[in-house]
């Protein structure tokens, strides 16, 4: 399938000269000692006075030239990995929403630990999201552990890969010891990495302490890692859509130098959450059509650079499952995907990243698989295109009841699950039965599928003790 494009060439090698020479003239700062040091080591001019690190071209080039065009993410299930590059796309849960309508009052209220678990438990059943990253944040925990124990309830209560954060280098370790403690050994979990590691930027053009931090410590370790850029166009970023893109570019870029100078294996993926500033209430929409855009955009630099891809999607500003969160979860998810987009982050959040929903997650899933069949295309075959269907049905007939129809109509057509086609007409209740109801429905039936992985009391209690050290 010809993939969906928003740059030309020649805005991709403009874009692309512009962010070097952003990072040769003027540079970037680097809080952290650690980082300047291997800034220094990979062959950039480093400003000790400063902490201002500028980045001769040919130390792009190297840095590039030592990043595969694939990555491989594994799950605890033992299947097939899956394989983030080329046009491949996969979907996840992202976010830091502190909200949750609660399925059971239909009110908001604030996030507790057990609804990031019943998110990851229902992401475990769900067809979609492949991968899982804890979409909410929990209000009781404290801040100096939330991301611990967010780790932790990702590994004991999904088989799917996760994808971690972590707000230093101590607390990544431990996020990296506990999932070591799973898999068997560090060596095991660098082979088969069933966990990676979430990193995001600072605009602009500013390498954090904390950040330094998690990328040196995921790099030593060689745990894949999930470079991520977000500047808002007017706001922390160039208000121009073009200017901002150079800034999320020159970012990731800089990044990628600092991750390959301390370990030249470490797989990298290349991200974007580049997006921008309404200046009428100062608030940064999701479900505005440049956020798409840029998704598209910045997946255009990832391929121009033969860099496995991936960002923000399926997002909306709404704060209500309405028509209008359905049209921005699909604007902001079907454009990057068209694009091929590897690693399309953020099922089952709405109102601008702040609130969460099992019903949303649900819905989600149903978007994600709209989106998955558009991918496939039409198949175009001398079996697809057989004449002597026609022939068999004859003038005048109706393809209902051949065996071609039902040996074919399940391949061809995607079948919703919550979605409604029904007839107005034998509809009881039309207006009792919108999908957040039907999504509602069918949450406690699919939970009753729920397994999850079976972690060993020991290994349960090591974890405990990670956290805790």
């Amino acid at each position: 399938m010809e993939r969906f494009k928003i740059l030309s060439d020649a805005d991709l090698v403009r874009i692309d000269q512009a962010s070097r020479a952003l990072l040769r003239d003027m540079g970037t700062l680097v809080s952290s000692d650690e980082a300047l040091d291997y800034y220094e080591k990979a062959g950039c001019h480093v400003d000790r006075a400063t902490a201002i690190v500028r980045v001769p071209d040919h130390v792009i080039n190297e840095t590039l030239a030592a990043c595969a065009s694939w990555v491989r993410l594994y799950d605890r299930r033992g299947g097939k990995p899956m394989l983030i590059g080329g046009n491949d796309t996969y979907y996840g849960t992202i976010g830091v929403a502190t909200n949750v309508y609660d399925i059971h009052t239909d009110e908001y209220r604030a996030v507790v630990e057990q609804d990031l678990i019943d998110l990851i438990q229902l992401g475990d059943v769900l067809e979609r999201p492949h991968y899982i990253t804890a979409a909410a944040t929990p209000t009781e925990v404290p801040m100096s552990i939330c991301d611990v124990i967010e780790s932790k309830d990702l590994l004991l209560h999904t088989s799917k890969h996760v994808m971690c954060e972590a707000q230093s280098g101590v607390n990544a370790n431990k996020t990296f010891d506990m999932a070591a403690a799973i898999a068997g050994g560090m060596d095991k979990l660098v082979e088969k990495p069933f966990i990676s590691m979430l990193c995001c930027l600072t605009s602009p053009l500013h390498v954090r302490k904390d950040f330094a931090e998690l990328v040196i410590e995921g790099s030593k370790k060689g745990i894949p890692l999930f470079i991520e850029s977000g500047p808002m166009a007017g706001g922390t970023g160039p208000a121009t859509l073009a200017g901002n893109l150079i800034c999320a570019n020159a970012e990731i870029l800089n990044a990628f130098v600092l991750c390959k100078a301390v370990n030249k294996e470490v797989p990298l993926i290349y991200a974007s959450w580049a997006r921008l500033l309404d200046m009428r209430g100062a608030t940064c929409s999701h479900g505005a059509p440049e956020f798409a855009m840029q998704r598209v955009a910045t997946t255009q630099l990832a391929k121009y650079y033969g860099l496995p891809s991936g960002g923000g999607s399926f997002l909306g500003d709404t704060k209500t499952i309405d028509v209008q969160l359905g049209m921005e979860k699909l604007g902001s998810g079907l454009l990057p995907a068209l694009a091929g987009m590897n690693m399309c982050s953020g099922m089952g959040l709405f109102a601008d990243e702040n609130a969460i929903s099992l019903e949303t997650l649900i819905i989600d899933c149903e978007i994600t698989g709209w989106v998955d069949r558009v991918l496939k295309g039409i198949n175009v075959t001398a079996e697809t295109c057989d004449l002597d269907i026609f022939k068999e049905v004859g003038y005048g007939g109706d393809f209902v009841r051949s065996k071609h129809t039902l040996n074919n109509y399940k391949k061809e057509t995607f079948l919703p699950t919550i979605m409604d086609r029904g007839y107005l007409a034998i509809d009881k209740d039309p207006l009792a039965k919108n999908i957040r109801k039907r999504a509602k429905a069918l949450y406690p039936k699919l939970m009753e599928k729920y397994v999850g992985p079976q972690v060993p009391e020991d290994i349960v209690k090591k974890i405990e003790e990670i956290i805790a050290r």
